[in-house]
């Protein structure tokens, strides 16, 4: 008996991990293909190229500013988003088409690091559909700086993508019956303040690729190359206001502090001026000590007040908006100094208002 359970001990183990790794081979091996039409696109176009890599495919078409790194759904074969990802390049943004192991983006989700340190654009996107719209959002919640946008094809983020300089498309079909809302809901608490979300009205799970129908979802009202075409227009608008955005930060010729290096400005350095740009009735009802009433609106109006073009100005208002709007004045006025840090309402110095 004992030599029978000795046997027992060591057969039980090794039938488990047979039994284990068929399981494994079966599930990898069991994925969406690739519809038969989609082998066109990997012919060379007359505006878009396409090229093999070690990690999956590069469309490169007639711009050369802007590039996204695209990881597949789970158990899909990559080329089966060639046809959105041809017509996006076609756009000029050129593409990065990744091929996962095992066709599980969850084992390469840190491909995208290696792609952005072989090649050089001013404009940086990722995006993915389902679970590799999910690895890419983990990716790009750690690499926020590196990044200028993320977008996500049904599919959510489980950690922050806060950040004022990301932006973050969220694009899902009205149909998806694979799409799990509740944590599509959930996930946006970690959306940053750019954030927008298109349904695609007639849409379904499936369709964002050209590798058939998926199990579990509903049947689409609208065809495959609609809900293509409308997807690759709204990257293409969330793209185009981000870069507007960032024309607009780069005209900006003041500096954004916080209150606490304000105070700290305050605390340290005799020559400052506090601007408060409220209305004089807001200033008289409370203001940080020391500093003077200059109304937003009387700005341009009143420049004697401010002499000394090269003075530190720290500049504040009720909420942040106006003090925005101050401080590109001043800038504009050709004051080389000038610091907004914000609104009274987000001052955590009560000990410094009077």
């Amino acid at each position: 008996m004992k030599k029978i359970w000795n046997n027992k001990k060591i057969v039980l183990p090794l039938l488990a991990g047979v039994i284990l790794l068929i399981t494994a081979l079966w599930y990898v091996n069991d994925y969406y293909h690739t519809d038969e039409n989609v082998q066109e696109y990997l012919q060379k176009k007359d505006s878009v190229s396409v090229t093999e890599m070690s990690d999956g495919l590069y469309l490169d078409g007639p711009g050369d500013n802007a590039a996204m790194i695209f990881y597949p759904g789970a158990k899909v074969e990559y080329t089966a988003y060639l046809p959105l990802l041809s017509d996006l390049a076609e756009q000029g943004i050129d593409c990065f088409l990744i091929k996962m192991p095992c066709n599980l983006a969850f084992f390469g989700q840190n491909k995208a690091k290696k792609i952005m340190d072989s090649y050089e654009y001013d404009y940086w996107y990722l995006s993915g559909h389902s679970l590799g719209g999910a690895m890419a959002a983990s990716y790009a919640s750690g690499h926020l700086e590196s990044l200028n946008g993320l977008v996500l094809l049904a599919a959510y983020p489980t950690k922050s993508l806060k950040s004022d300089s990301f932006s973050v498309l969220s694009l899902y079909g009205s149909e998806d019956g694979v799409l799990n809302m509740e944590k599509m809901e959930e996930g946006k608490a970690y959306m940053p303040v750019d954030y927008a979300e298109v349904c695609i009205e007639g849409g379904n799970h499936a369709q964002f690729g050209n590798y058939g129908e998926q199990k579990g979802d509903h049947a689409a009202d609208i065809s495959r190359e609609e809900q293509q075409a409308q997807t690759v227009e709204a990257i293409l608008k969330m793209m185009e206001a981000h870069k507007d955005q960032k024309q607009v930060e780069a005209m900006k010729t003041y500096e954004q502090i916080s209150p606490q290096e304000a105070k700290k400005r305050m605390d340290n350095e005799d020559d400052v001026i506090i601007l408060d740009v409220r209305t004089q009735e807001e200033y008289d009802s409370g203001h940080i000590k020391n500093a003077v009433c200059l109304p937003n609106e009387d700005i341009l109006s009143e420049p004697d007040i401010l002499p000394d073009k090269g003075q530190q100005i720290l500049v504040y208002c009720r909420s942040g908006n106006r003090s925005k709007q101050a401080a590109q004045k001043l800038a504009d006025m050709g004051y080389e100094n000038v610091l907004e840090f914000g609104g009274i309402l987000d001052w955590p110095y009560p000990e410094l208002v009077e």
